[in-house]
């Protein structure tokens, strides 16, 4: 069994935020997922002692939070800076916010980018737009990431975590039944060309899931594709 020796780092702890910016009839919905270090499964085989590590972190909902109908985008930014902050004061936080761009326009992005909270984090945040496509693609030009993640890979990011056991919702949170509620009604069908197609029942909303969704697919990119260092300043002395 590997033992942390005392001068070891502490791990960092790290918050990925998903917000779902609500349209005229949709609420606009965040989640908030924890990233729980890695922990060993099981000790291997034979003579070994060496422990299997999980491929994957587990996550927890530790926030959720869904906003009244018609709420001005400028009131949730100022609510969504007031969060990030928080959670940037904690020891050893790493925190990165994902927000779904799909048909609200670059202004309402920009309002959010333009929160001093939420401009620190620079490149760790992200806007995603959502397509039906199979690629993602991703850009970084407008002092934050962009990307075009297909609707699959993102509810695929949430179903994945949930069937694995890898995602805990945090016990009391008033939204967790919502979250339940909205998984429940939401639907995969299959096109005549076999292709999967997800959406929400008639009747029924999918905010939460999509924010939900959002954190974890942020969460896992993390690992695989790092958000850019800032760019490096010049310093100039004086002699």
């Amino acid at each position: 069994m590997i033992r942390p020796t005392d001068d070891a780092a502490p791990s960092p702890i790290r918050y990925t935020l998903g917000l779902d910016l609500g349209k005229l009839a949709d609420f606009t919905a965040l989640a908030i997922a924890e990233e729980r270090p890695a922990r060993p499964l099981a000790h291997r085989g034979g003579t070994s002692s060496s422990p299997v590590w999980a491929d994957d972190p587990d996550y927890t909902l530790p926030w959720l939070q869904r906003w009244p109908l018609g709420t001005p985008y400028h009131a949730i930014a100022v609510a969504v800076a007031r969060l990030v902050a928080n959670l940037v004061a904690r020891p050893r936080a790493e925190v990165q916010l994902f927000v779904d761009a799909t048909g609200v326009g670059a202004a309402v992005i920009e309002t959010l980018a333009a929160e001093p909270a939420i401009k620190a984090l620079r490149r760790s945040l992200g806007a995603v737009t959502i397509t039906a496509g199979h690629e993602v693609a991703r850009g970084d030009d407008h002092g934050y990431r962009t990307f075009h993640v297909p609707k699959k890979d993102l509810v695929g990011a949430a179903q994945m975590a949930i069937q694995r056991h890898k995602l805990l919702v945090g016990e009391g949170l008033p939204e967790a039944e919502t979250l339940t509620t909205e998984l429940r009604n939401f639907e995969v069908r299959l096109t005549p060309s076999a292709n999967a197609t997800f959406s929400h029942r008639e009747g029924a909303h999918d905010d939460l899931v999509l924010a939900t969704a959002l954190a974890l697919w942020g969460a896992q990119q993390r690992a695989r594709h790092p958000p850019p260092p800032p760019p490096a300043v010049a310093i100039r002395r004086r002699y």
